[in-house]
């Protein structure tokens, strides 16, 4: 007589079937930079950038996290960080559900921080050997803490789009940019740009340059600049 499987069994198989690993599993990219100057002006800026990803056939699970920090003659000029999460579902080979979570915190842009959450589908527009061309749409929940001014919450609207260009075997361009709207005020929207260009030196090192754009259209404090542009050289390592 065949035995039925626990009830908690069941329901974890049912939610998580079992995934043959295709190829590699998990990854984990870095990014690390650090820049010092003496003299008529002292500097110093230090960044660093964190992916993890474990892309299964069926989940695929992204963690990710950034953070800047820089001062001018000992005075603070940046001092940001975010962390992310991110769960797909795939549906279909290409159409997938997912749920997101993030935090940030910036000490210039006029919030103390932002956590946000919810629900989205996206879609694989390309995935080949040499592009990868990721959609996705999802409307999160955001709760801000506004310097001097309490809270701040809305939900949202948001576009995002991934890219990869694989141009030869040991060059690399990436390109992620989304678009965030407040859907109570569609005066208040938020930009959002990475480029980078990576370039191999073996299987786990590479050189990189990065530009990043952050754009709100509506700063919540007067004084608060309404672009903020990062360009950055790093050491990137691979596993």
């Amino acid at each position: 007589m065949k035995r039925a499987l626990p009830p908690v069994l069941l329901l974890s198989t049912l939610a998580f079937p079992s995934e043959e690993p295709k190829g590699k599993l998990w990854s984990v990219h870095i990014e690390l930079s650090y820049v010092r100057t003496s003299g008529n002006i002292d500097t110093q800026t230090l960044s660093e950038k964190l992916e993890i990803k474990r892309e299964g056939k069926v989940n695929r699970f992204f963690l990710k996290n950034s953070a800047l920090y820089s001062t001018q003659d000992n005075r603070e000029t940046a001092n940001r960080i975010d962390a992310s999460g991110r769960w797909e579902r795939l549906f279909t080979e290409r159409f997938f559900g997912f749920l997101t979570t993030g935090y940030e915190r910036d000490k210039f842009s006029g919030y103390e921080y932002k956590v946000n959450g919810g629900p989205g589908i996206g879609y694989d527009l390309l995935k080949t050997e040499k592009h990868e061309l990721k959609l996705l749409l999802s409307t999160p929940y955001y709760y801000n803490k506004v310097e001097n001014d309490g809270v701040d919450n809305y939900g949202t609207a948001k576009a995002e789009l991934y890219y990869q260009w694989n141009i030869l075997e040991n060059l690399r361009l990436k390109e992620n940019a989304n678009y965030l709207v407040n859907l109570s005020d569609t005066k208040t929207y938020f930009v959002n740009s990475e480029t980078s260009l990576e370039v191999k030196i073996n299987s786990n090192i590479s050189l990189g340059v990065g530009y990043k754009l952050a754009y709100q259209n509506k700063p919540p404090e007067p004084g608060i600049k309404r672009t903020d542009t990062t360009f950055s050289t790093s050491l990137i390592i691979d596993f």
